[in-house]
């Protein structure tokens, strides 16, 4: 299998940003990619309010992904916001959603580790998931994981327990000292405990993100990496390969 990640980066605008997958998907395609791995935040970019822009999976966002992954005959994996429950205080929120759709797919992931730490709780606007989910195509088992997930080994080792051959991590991964280093850590060190392939897609750096996609294979040598920001390179810059 070939995957392609795409490193584009969000709107706040859901419209412009089917565009973006649009777009990147048909590149991927001509490059001969099998699937096409978007961020997370796909469907609006985070500091913009996610409730009023929340649907179900099957509403007219996450149809038109299906349409275009239907269109390239292609797997497509993109973050979406579907509608959560209130918090405990009664505050609205949404789960923070993968879709993954094409080729005979059509599964939707919820985060699961929210990102209560250091003073912050997404929690309070984010609903968290509690299932797993993995996807299979062309002999190929897929586990899926959105951002904070890449911290907690036991997601990745589960996976690994039910068959998967590489997890996807797609993700808005925060800017800030030694964050980049966080990152790249990471995604090596879920894949050496859990002896499978991490295939991450972070959103390029505007200044609030790290900007950075890897593909780390389960011994963690010969990682690839690549690092973009969208004021200079991005929009001319194809998928990377896998």
């Amino acid at each position: 299998m070939k995957i392609a990640v795409a490193q584009v980066l969000s709107t706040e605008d859901p419209q412009v940003n089917l565009e973006l997958i649009r777009t990147y998907t048909a590149r991927a395609v001509q490059q001969g990619a099998d699937a096409v791995v978007f961020p997370e935040a796909m469907h609006c970019a985070f500091g913009n309010p996610l409730v009023p822009i929340a649907e179900e999976t099957d509403g007219p966002w996450a149809q038109e992904v299906r349409s275009i992954a239907g269109r390239h005959g292609v797997l497509i994996i993109a973050g979406m916001f579907t509608p959560g429950t209130a918090s405990g205080a009664g505050r609205p929120r949404v789960r923070n959603t993968l879709l993954a759709v094409g080729r005979g797919v059509d599964v939707t992931y919820d985060k699961i580790h929210l990102y209560d730490a250091f003073g912050f709780r997404e929690s309070d606007t984010v609903e968290p998931g509690a299932t797993p989910q993995l996807i299979r195509l062309d002999g190929v088992t897929l586990g899926l994981a959105t951002c904070y997930d890449v911290r907690f080994p036991a997601l990745f080792q589960h996976y690994a327990r039910e068959g998967a051959d590489a997890v996807v991590v797609s993700a808005s991964w925060g800017a800030g000292e030694g964050k980049i280093r966080q990152w790249e850590t990471l995604v090596r060190a879920r894949a050496l405990d859990a002896t499978c392939h991490v295939v991450a897609c972070d959103q390029p750096d505007p200044g609030w993100w790290v900007g950075n996609r890897w593909r780390a294979p389960p011994r963690a040598w010969g990682t690839r990496r690549s690092s973009v920001r969208p004021d200079r390179s991005w929009p001319s810059r194809g998928p990377a390969m896998s």
